[in-house]
């Protein structure tokens, strides 16, 4: 085992490059290759690799190396899929309104990380952190792909709004019909995103 001070690194720095897009889907992950750019022997490499796999962030068929996942149109969709149901359980199950209108404040970076930070809080709301820790693991895995939704979707800001405005009220037929409509909008991007990151990096 590495020493834990290397691997948090390691392993925190190899998660932020896969979040961020920086490999196609399925491409092969080295370990050797990620040693000197992180300043690493290639044991901490290999633990964060594997704990990634454990996240299904990275894949590790037959034990043969690591790579990138491989994503479809079917199981991108499916991605999505679970994506809506984990927040219609939460829909159903918060029990106060965990934001105001307009989305949750704070620094965020780009649309989908404040998309992101509002979704976190209605599962935080349900008052079950199996909720929250389910729905930042989908979140880490859809990363990549949302990072390309503002190319094929217009005002998402005001999607944004209209979830949050949904939360704030409590009215739940309408955050209901908010999420349907956001899953709705991607599910019918899918060829163009699969294509766009399949062009990355």
């Amino acid at each position: 085992m590495s020493l834990p001070g290397t691997f948090e690194r390691v392993y925190a720095a190899i998660k932020d490059q896969l979040r961020k897009g920086a490999f196609r889907p399925g491409e092969r992950l080295e370990p050797a290759a990620f040693c000197e750019e992180l300043n690493a022997s290639v044991t901490p490499i290999r633990d964060a690799l594997h704990r990634l796999t454990g996240e299904r962030l990275v894949e590790a068929p037959r034990n043969e190396g690591f790579r990138m996942p491989m994503l479809t149109e079917t199981s991108l969709r499916h991605l999505y899929a679970w994506h809506r149901d984990l927040l219609m359980l939460a829909a159903a199950r918060h029990r106060a309104p965990p934001c105001t209108a307009g989305g949750p404040a704070g620094p965020w970076p780009g649309r989908h990380e404040k998309q992101n930070a509002l979704f976190l809080a209605l599962a935080d709301a349900t008052g079950n952190p199996e909720h929250v820790q389910a729905v930042q693991a989908l979140i880490e895995r859809l990363d990549p792909i949302q990072r390309l939704e503002d190319a094929f979707l217009d005002a998402v800001d005001a999607e944004t709004a209209q979830i949050a405005e949904a939360v704030r009220t409590d009215d739940r037929k309408a955050l209901r019909a908010s999420l349907v409509r956001y899953h709705r909008r991607r599910d019918r991007i899918v060829p163009a995103l699969l294509s766009r990151l399949h062009q990355h990096p």
